[in-house]
């Protein structure tokens, strides 16, 4: 396992961050909630208001940061994990990345159509990862990054992997979703899948299993299949 792989498990599993961008008035430092999927290669993907202030400041310098925290909740935030990305945010027409943001939030559809909304990546070029007390770490993008080749690969296969695994497979989802995540529910289905792990949901609950080691193959995807079913 790299740390590498463990930054970008932490950041798959948020559905929203805070974005770090300069303001355009006076230079100042602006934070904002902003909601978030992520690519293939664990980038995030947003799908932003022209109206916003961190969409104007965007517009006027794409350089930004973006958290993804797992800390909060906990009665001692500082030891719980959080990673940082940061790089250039840019537009993108992609029809991919807009299926993968509304796979995620599918409630975004009522307004993903209006004239100011427009969805955007950040090609992350550095990450820092803080896994607790005294792990923190800085990451050039080659390390944070999956596998692009192997990524890639569990990309463009999504709808015959999860149609093979739903035949080979028929309790994945469940056994999944109330046995090792421990929620509630039998309807539970694979809702995407790539290396670092498979998001699943029930309604419009939406989970994330990680795996514990980025995968390579189609059969190591089978491996972990065989695990959870066993």
């Amino acid at each position: 396992m790299t740390i590498g792989f463990e930054a970008r498990k932490l950041a798959k599993i948020c559905r929203s961050g805070a974005l770090a961008t300069i303001d355009c008035r006076d230079g100042s430092p602006y934070a904002s909630f902003c909601a978030v999927a992520f690519d293939h290669l664990g980038q995030p993907v947003f799908l932003l208001s022209d109206l916003a202030d961190h969409t104007r400041n965007i517009r006027q310098n794409p350089k930004v940061s973006f958290l993804c925290e797992q800390a909060s909740q906990r009665s001692n935030p500082q030891s719980g994990p959080r990673v940082t990305l940061t790089g250039a945010v840019t537009q993108v027409k992609q029809q991919n990345l807009k299926d993968v943001f509304l796979q995620i939030h599918p409630s975004a559809q009522m307004y993903m159509n209006f004239a100011d909304f427009n969805f955007y990546i950040l090609n992350v070029e550095k990450a820092h990862f803080v896994g607790g007390f005294g792990q923190a770490q800085w990451l050039e993008a080659v390390e944070y990054l999956g596998d692009s080749a192997a990524h890639l690969n569990f990309s463009n296969m999504q709808q015959r992997l999860i149609a093979h695994l739903n035949a080979d497979f028929p309790e994945l989802a469940v056994s999944c979703a109330t046995k090792l995540l421990k929620q509630r529910g039998k309807n539970w289905q694979l809702l995407r899948i790539d290396p670092d792990g498979m998001d699943l949901k029930l309604a419009s609950k939406i989970v994330r299993y990680p795996f514990e080691k980025e995968l390579k193959t189609e059969d190591d995807l089978r491996n972990i299949a065989y695990k959870i079913c066993a």
